[in-house]
């Protein structure tokens, strides 16, 4: 056997023992933390961390929803890339709720696939725009495309809302109504119960 084979061999078998430990350190490690995760999940620094990070989230979004279009266009591309889908998702998601609850709805649906198709091309200008040299002057018609998307798909998420609002009222006030009847049926049935036990 020549030397070369010698030494493919080793690398070989090294290789496999190499890779059978991180096999059995990833899986004791995966078991040592899911055994002692609820002492874990318990802990104080835990605690801090998660709730440092959900109040991170929750700054965030409190941010994009009071954020103009215009500013939520600003910034990296990776991040205005989806603030740009995060606005049109809620917007098909609101159409899609009104129009489950059979509100007038109109063509929305149709002006949610437009927005989606604009938002795919800026998308893809944007991912291209990520790649210039950082000296060199961006063009500012895609963010203003950009802007222009979050806008109309705030305003059709907006007018997908008051239809849908508009179609519940209905319901909710028969609801209200049916609620005040039977508080005042069982009133009425509590009042006669003290009445009738109230000694002669």
């Amino acid at each position: 056997m020549t030397f070369v084979a010698h030494v493919v061999e080793f690398l070989l078998i090294a290789g496999l023992l190499a890779a059978g430990a991180l096999a059995a350190a990833f899986l004791l490690a995966r078991s040592y933390v899911r055994r002692h995760w609820r002492l874990v999940r318990g802990h104080v620094a835990t605690r801090g961390i998660l709730a440092t990070v959900a109040l991170a989230s929750a700054g965030r979004e409190r941010y994009a929803a009071r954020a103009t279009p215009e500013e939520l266009s600003r910034g990296a591309a990776a991040r205005v890339r989806r603030r740009m889908w995060v606005a049109v998702e809620d917007a098909e998601t609101a159409v899609a709720h009104a129009d489950s609850h059979d509100a007038p709805v109109a063509e929305l649906p149709a002006v949610c696939r437009s927005l989606r198709g604009v938002a795919g091309e800026l998308d893809s200008l944007l991912r291209l725009e990520r790649r210039l040299p950082r000296g060199t002057g961006r063009p500012d018609t895609v963010r203003v495309g950009v802007a222009e998307v979050i806008g109309a798909a705030r305003d059709v998420q907006a007018a997908a809302l008051r239809a849908g609002g508009d179609a519940t009222e209905p319901q909710v006030r028969a609801l209200v109504r049916q609620a005040r009847d039977e508080v005042d049926i069982v009133s009425t049935a509590l009042s006669r119960m003290r009445s009738l036990a109230q000694p002669h």
